[in-house]
């Protein structure tokens, strides 16, 4: 029920496209956006090791609404042998209500064989807030209620179906004119359960060295309470790349 009342608040603001007279004007950003990451190492010779690295998110704003496609992937092979294989792509729309409030919705895929996710779909609704906006340091808050299903790839293992929460937070200091560092914490929490806490982290070091590219370093980590039978609750993952933006 809580899901239905916030998809009926988010299409009862977007019907009503005229603005609160006190509201402070939206600020002006680019019509769309791109950012593309790419990182690849190979090692011949005593160690045969391949592991490539790939994302996009691309963003468009029309009026007050603003819709993203974020992608990620990371394949390792071994010896002709894939050793790692993880996919996340995510579809969102953001509408802002005021200056820094905004209503979203969300639906996240996931794939991670090596650590028995077969898949994980997440569809989540909610509100995201700017606390901090200077010129050094930006801070977002979000929460949430999510409902997900998931199927592991271990036989036997059936499908889960549950409603659950999101908290998130996303902060950027900018180190210097072009240079910036980003730390990112989400929280799902799965209300059926209580043992069954997801954490995911990241922290992205980006060091430009053109106008439109830039160096990136990143470490992720997932946390999962309850992991699929016979895997590790932690996996971490530390890449390295360039990233364009246009």
């Amino acid at each position: 029920m809580v899901l239905i009342h916030v998809l009926a608040l988010f299409a009862s603001i977007a019907g009503d496209t005229s603005a609160p007279a006190n509201a402070k004007p939206l600020p002006k950003v680019p019509a769309v956006k791109f950012a593309g990451d790419a990182g690849f190492v190979s090692a011949g010779g005593n160690t045969s090791v391949q592991t490539l690295n790939l994302g996009d998110k691309i963003s468009a704003r029309l009026d007050r609404l603003t819709f993203s496609e974020q992608f990620g992937m990371v394949n390792g092979r071994s010896k002709g042998e894939t050793v790692a294989s993880s996919w996340t792509g995510t579809l969102r729309t953001d509408m802002a209500v005021e200056h820094d409030v905004g209503l979203y919705a969300s639906v996240t895929y996931e794939r991670d064989t090596f650590a028995g996710l077969a898949s994980r779909v997440g569809t989540v609704t909610g509100v995201s807030a700017q606390v901090i906006n200077t010129k050094s340091d930006k801070l977002v808050i979000e929460g949430g209620v999510s409902i997900t299903t998931q199927d592991g790839t271990a036989i036997g293992t059936s499908d889960a179906d549950f409603l659950g929460g999101r908290a998130a937070t996303a902060y950027v200091h900018q180190i210097g004119p072009r240079a910036s560092l980003a730390q990112s914490i989400e929280l799902l929490p799965n209300f059926r359960d209580g043992s069954d806490l997801r954490v995911n982290t990241e922290t992205a070091l980006l060091a430009p060295f053109t106008h439109n590219a830039a160096i990136k370093l990143s470490y992720v980590i997932h946390y999962d309470g309850i992991p699929e039978p016979g895997y590790l609750s932690t996996d971490r993952l530390f890449t390295s790349g360039i990233q364009v933006t246009l």
